[in-house]
C-alpha cells in the first residue's frame, strides 16, 4: 500500500463499506435484550430509548457532527421566517450572500428590540436571532435575501434496525447508547424493590463514564473571538 492518501483513498473507502465499523440499530439492541433478560420489552422500547439518548446528549453537548450550515431565504412581507426543521439550538453565525457580509447574531428577541426598537424598519438585512422557532431578522429587506446561518441540528433518528448514528464516535457509540438503555430498562424493571437498585447503577455509571469521554473527545465550546465595539454604530447607516 502506498504511502500517498490520494492513492490509498479508495482502499480506505472500501474498508469502511466492508467492515461493520458501527454497529447496527438491530446489534445494539440485542445486547440490550440481552444484558436486562426480561421479555416484557423488544426492539421497539430499546430503539426509543437510543433515540431519547441521542437527543439528551446533543442538547447537553455541541456534537461536531450536528455543526449545520443552510441558507435561508427572507421574506419582504414579514419580519421572521422558520427556522429549518431540523433546527435544534445554538444559532452562531450568520451571513447574507445576497450582500457577502457577516450578520450579528442577537440572543432573542429581546435584544433586537432593544437596538431597533420596532422589527417593522426597512432595509438590508443587520441582524438576526432564533426565537422559538422562528428566524428574527432587521431590518426587513424588500426583495428576498438568502443568509446563511450556523446551527446544531438534531441527530438523525434510528428507524430501521439497520440505520446507524450520525453523529457520535465510533469508539463511543455502544457504551452510550447501550448503557443508557440498559440503565432506563433496568430503573423500570427495579421499581419497588427494596435497597440499591443495582443493575441501574452499574449501568448509570457506565453511562456517566461514556459521557464524560465524549466531553473530553469533543472538547470545548469554540467560541469566536470577541470584537471590540464601534463607539459609533454605523452599521445604523447602512
Amino acid at each position: 500500500m502506498s504511502n500517498t492518501l490520494d492513492v490509498n483513498l479508495p482502499v480506505v473507502e472500501t474498508l469502511a463499506e466492508v467492515l461493520p465499523l458501527v454497529d447496527t440499530a438491530h446489534t445494539l439492541s440485542d445486547d440490550v435484550l440481552d444484558i436486562v433478560d426480561d421479555p416484557s420489552y423488544s426492539y421497539d422500547d430499546v430503539l426509543t430509548l437510543f433515540n431519547d439518548c441521542l437527543v439528551e446528549l446533543a442538547g447537553e453537548l455541541l456534537l461536531p457532527e450536528l455543526d449545520t450550515w443552510v441558507d435561508i431565504a427572507t421574506d419582504p412581507n414579514t419580519d421572521h421566517v422558520r427556522l429549518p426543521v431540523n433546527y435544534m439550538k445554538n444559532l452562531r453565525y450568520a451571513h447574507t450572500t445576497t450582500y457577502n457580509r457577516k450578520l450579528k447574531v442577537y440572543g432573542g428577541l429581546g435584544q433586537l428590540y432593544r437596538l431597533f426598537s420596532t422589527l417593522d424598519q426597512t432595509g438590508r438585512v443587520l441582524g438576526v436571532c432564533a426565537q422559538g422557532r422562528d428566524l428574527y431578522y432587521q431590518r426587513v429587506p424588500s426583495s428576498a435575501e438568502t443568509i446563511r446561518i450556523n446551527y446544531y441540528r438534531f441527530p438523525g433518528r434510528l428507524e430501521t434496525r439497520f440505520d446507524k448514528p450520525d453523529c457520535l464516535p465510533y469508539h463511543l457509540v455502544k457504551p452510550l447508547l447501550l448503557n443508557y438503555a440498559s440503565k432506563e430498562l433496568f430503573n423500570l424493571i427495579e421499581d419497588g424493590i427494596e435497597g440499591a437498585k443495582i443493575n441501574t447503577e452499574k449501568h448509570t455509571k457506565l453511562y456517566e463514564i461514556a459521557k464524560a469521554k465524549l466531553l473530553m473527545f469533543v472538547g470545548p465550546e469554540e467560541r469566536d473571538p470577541i470584537a471590540i465595539e464601534d463607539e459609533i454604530d454605523w452599521e445604523a447607516y447602512l
